[in-house]
């Protein structure tokens, strides 16, 4: 359990790490991301976004085979739940919704181009399959978190 949630939380971090920064044709464009809102913000906004999974990657590196203080699993659930709610925040709650028009615009403009599975609903913005892929990532990460912490040893 710990090995699989060790292994996800470092794709996790890479992921956050690396998504607005690359190019993958039809499921990432950070040039894109970089044109609407501004190379430097994005890489302000990936170095600020880094710390907390970054933690949590630490973590689990370093107790590895180590006991883990009651604080570190504690961590790890707070980190994924914030994680997750942010995900849903910034493209669920738009999705189903709606978004300002401004907000609408920069998501078009930040996705065009990639692929969707998930109906369009008018002009909202809507997760494309890379996001929906992370948000997955982070809901079972979240889940491995709380059986860590919760789990009777």
């Amino acid at each position: 359990m710990f090995a699989a949630f060790t292994c996800l939380i470092v794709v996790q971090f890479a992921i956050i790490v690396s998504h607005d920064l690359v190019d993958i044709p039809g499921w990432v464009h950070g040039s894109q991301v970089q044109a609407v809102v501004g190379r430097r913000k994005v890489l302000l906004a990936t170095l600020a976004n880094s710390v907390f999974p970054g933690i949590a990657v630490g973590f689990a590196l370093y107790f590895w085979n180590r006991p883990k203080p009651n604080f570190v699993p504690t961590y790890w659930v707070i980190y994924c739940a914030v994680a997750l709610l942010s995900a849903v925040g910034m493209w669920y709650v738009p999705y189903w919704r709606g978004a300002p028009v401004k907000e609408r615009s920069e998501y078009m403009k930040m996705y065009a181009g990639t692929r969707h599975i998930l109906p369009a609903r008018g002009d909202n913005p809507r997760p494309n399959v890379f996001h929906i892929g992370i948000h997955i990532l982070f809901s079972v990460t979240f889940c491995l978190a709380l059986i860590l912490r919760f789990r009777q040893t």
